[in-house]
């Protein structure tokens, strides 16, 4: 009978402690999962015109990169209220430009930036919410001031690792109830954006999602994060659709690359 008591109640024990420690260990998986990446490449400005930077290939061929582009979660201060609900897209356009610049981010000038880009929005487009790729590449160029902007659609996962290996990081639009990351408030934002910053040895994506504050170097699987690359069908808050997450996966595949000046 204590065989069988003990044999009961072992794993409703293991079942309580996840349970209680579900965070804890979801926690140490992510950080597992880091281990290893590839080393964080600054942009030096002596690389233009071609902007590249000149990371350790390996045989010859660069295979793997991680641009050190600066982190804040788009709720620098875990406010989530709005306007940092919906500034994903701000956020992301603003790590690239402090990547480029070579300047850290704190979480007081995050929040400083996305309320000025955010004001600077409502003049230029009438809202701020989910600003299509397009729009996002408007703002890199009006309010950032930088030349070339380029927006690509119907691209592949190769076409985004090639602009990595060139150093230049990647924003991208997502569907963001598809790519399953645990820390999202479920079940996820029907639209999101993140940078992606670089490539691992096994081509998985490392990135910069600023939709949580656990989201400096998050790896997410190629395959995984390209499937849920879609652009907002149109910008603003005005969307007349009951299920958002659908509605954007109606939209195009599409990204934004940044060129330094």
């Amino acid at each position: 009978m204590k065989k069988l008591l003990a044999f009961i109640a072992i794993p409703i024990v293991i079942v309580l402690l996840f349970i209680f420690f579900r965070t804890d260990i979801q926690d140490l998986a992510l950080e597992w999962r880091k281990r290893g990446l590839p080393q964080e490449t600054s942009f030096t400005p002596t690389d233009v015109p071609s902007g590249v930077p000149s990371p350790k290939a390996s045989a010859g061929k660069l295979t793997e990169i991680n641009l050190a582009v600066p982190f804040s979660p788009q709720a620098p201060f875990a406010d989530w209220s709005l306007p940092y609900q919906e500034a994903c897209e701000e956020t992301s356009a603003i790590l690239v430009d402090r990547f480029y610049k070579n300047q850290p981010l704190s979480a007081e000038a995050a929040q400083q930036e996305i309320l000025k880009l955010v004001d600077w929005e409502k003049r230029k487009f009438g809202y701020y919410m989910h600003t299509t790729a397009a729009e996002t590449a408007t703002i890199l160029r009006q309010y950032f001031g930088y030349k070339r902007v380029d927006v690509l659609y119907d691209i592949t996962a190769d076409d985004i690792k090639s602009h990595l290996l060139a150093g230049r990081p990647v924003i991208a639009p997502l569907a963001g109830q598809l790519v399953g990351n645990p820390y999202y408030h479920q079940p996820g934002p029907g639209y999101h954006m993140l940078v992606i910053k670089g490539i691992t040895k096994n081509g998985d994506f490392i990135t910069n999602d600023v939709g949580t504050k656990r989201g400096q170097n998050y790896v997410y699987d190629d395959e995984v994060l390209f499937g849920a690359i879609h652009d907002a069908p149109e910008g603003g808050d005005g969307w007349p659709v009951a299920d958002a997450g659908k509605y954007v996966e109606t939209g195009r595949k599409a990204i934004v690359v940044v060129y330094p000046n």
